[in-house]
């Protein structure tokens, strides 16, 4: 049978349908390319882990899928994902091991690949390499398009790969795939529109929005989205990691909403709003079927904050849980939808504020007995700000914090003043929650004698800071 009889014909998910739209409008830009790498630390067998790869795409229809157009039934154009048959090869192997600096070279490597635009019409969509920079030290890299994946599908089938390479290394037998076919992942949610419980989540968005608040960002300035970022990556340290565990546990609050809540204080102390609305990335997933096959399915969605001066940090967590237990029950309504709905088309989503993204659900993984922590290197276009949280305290990883931001907005310096910020917050909050959050001291001493030095005319103080909000009440003018 040749290879076109045995290509299988979907449906698309309402996200894909979505990305398709966004590429069209600039179909040569790789803003919506994603990627990541898995660092192993320990040996690997690059031919056993290209079995592994081998299988797990043949059990995976959306790396083996492309986009197509073609009329319906009816005679409209309809959209459409091709699933091909695997390609005999689906790893590349590049030896980075004789470079002057190996990790260097393969960091410049994956982001030169990762600005090679796809194009949705022919497939495959997706790539992988295994980096060897060591004898015991390499990168799996995982390069795909939006379109056909998203951070948690790649994560869904990174841990296969994972399972199949450990395995096929210890002589013993695979565990079986729940992968899905994608017509059966799509079938989930196609019931949804113009149904009670589609209604009843447009009334919660557009009630929730009847005011739509300024939006909020630390540049004070607003650019269009943009693929290049500048990053910064901190792993907090593990004493402060497990107290913020601990203080969850003590407020009865899941992680994401500490690190939210977090967050919103840090905006609040540079801004002085007290109404804050940040876009959030959700796993877009209700049923047992699309939670167990990598896919496109993500939705971003807005939660709303209120952050007042005399809010205590346990409050606001509080309200923050309460929001976020909100915006996932009403997950569904997909925030495209909602953009059109509040006339914020083109650059002016923007509105609804920078991306604030907490995965809890990060651990590493085991190829045989080496370990393999994951690293992002790109989830979408950047939109002024996107701040990551990956990990949980008891994790091999910890919890790191990523700051993602456009450089036209921002440079090295302001990132990093910014996320040490973050860092202050996490250690006030972690000390005492029941204190009122307008307190909360966020400037270094170095930075604290620049504000005052400026006060005096004699400079400007911190870029991009409001002094009067960082000082509260212990500054006038």
């Amino acid at each position: 049978m040749s290879d076109a009889a045995r290509t299988l014909r979907r449906p698309v998910s309402a996200a894909q349908l979505g990305m398709w739209v966004a590429q069209q409008l600039e179909p040569d830009s790789p803003l919506y390319n994603c990627g990541a790498y898995l660092e192993i630390n320990g040996p690997v067998d690059p031919d056993v882990l290209h079995e592994a790869v081998r299988r797990a795409v043949d059990e995976t229809e959306a790396l083996r899928s492309h986009l197509t157009e073609d009329p319906d039934t009816t005679g409209d154009t309809r959209l459409y994902q091709l699933v091909a048959p695997a390609e005999p090869t689906s790893l590349r192997v590049r030896d980075l091991r004789d470079a002057a600096d190996p990790e260097a070279a393969a960091h410049a490597w994956m982001n030169a690949e990762m600005l090679k635009p796809f194009d949705l019409g022919h497939g495959p969509l997706s790539d992988q390499t295994l980096l060897l920079l060591a004898d015991d030290r390499s990168f799996y890299f995982h390069r795909y398009h939006h379109a056909v994946l998203d951070a948690f599908g790649q994560a869904v089938y990174g841990a296969r790969v994972a399972a199949l390479y450990t395995a096929l290394v210890t002589g013993t037998e695979p565990p079986a795939t729940g992968f899905a076919t994608l017509d059966r992942v799509i079938a989930e949610e196609t019931g949804y529109p113009g149904s009670r419980r589609y209604a009843q989540d447009r009334a919660y968005w557009l009630d929730l929005f009847e005011e739509l608040p300024d939006p909020v960002a630390l540049a004070g300035r607003s650019a269009g989205s943009t693929h290049s970022s500048l990053r910064r990556i901190l792993t907090l340290p593990t004493p402060l990691a497990d107290r913020l565990t601990a203080l969850g546990g003590r407020l009865g609050a899941q992680w994401p909403a500490v690190a939210i809540a977090a967050t919103a204080v840090l905006y609040h102390r540079l801004t002085g709003r007290t109404d804050l609305t940040f876009s959030m990335p959700l796993a877009g997933r209700t049923g047992r079927v699309s939670l167990t096959t990598p896919s496109a399915m993500v939705n971003v969605l807005p939660i709303r904050v209120a952050a007042t001066p005399g809010t205590t940090f346990t409050e606001l967590v509080a309200s923050v849980s309460r929001s976020l237990a909100d915006v996932v029950r009403h997950q569904r309504f997909r925030g495209e939808e909602l953009v059109r709905e509040l006339g914020l088309s083109g650059g002016r989503q923007a509105r609804l504020g920078p991306t604030l993204n907490v995965v809890a659900y990060v651990d590493e993984l085991l190829f045989g007995d080496s370990r393999a922590t994951p690293h992002p290197l790109s989830t979408g276009p950047v939109n002024d700000l996107k701040i990551n949280f990956y990990g949980a305290a008891g994790s091999g990883t910890g919890i790191r914090v990523e700051f993602d931001a456009d450089p036209s907005l921002y440079d090295e310096r302001e990132i990093a003043a910014h996320q040490e910020r973050l860092v202050r917050v996490l250690e006030w909050v972690a000390e005492d929650p029941e204190r009122r959050i307008g307190d909360v001291e966020l400037l270094d001493a170095v930075e604290r004698e620049r504000v005052l030095v400026g006060w005096n005319g004699e400079s400007r103080g911190v870029r991009g800071v409001s002094l009067p909000v960082l000082f509260g009440e212990q500054v006038a003018r």
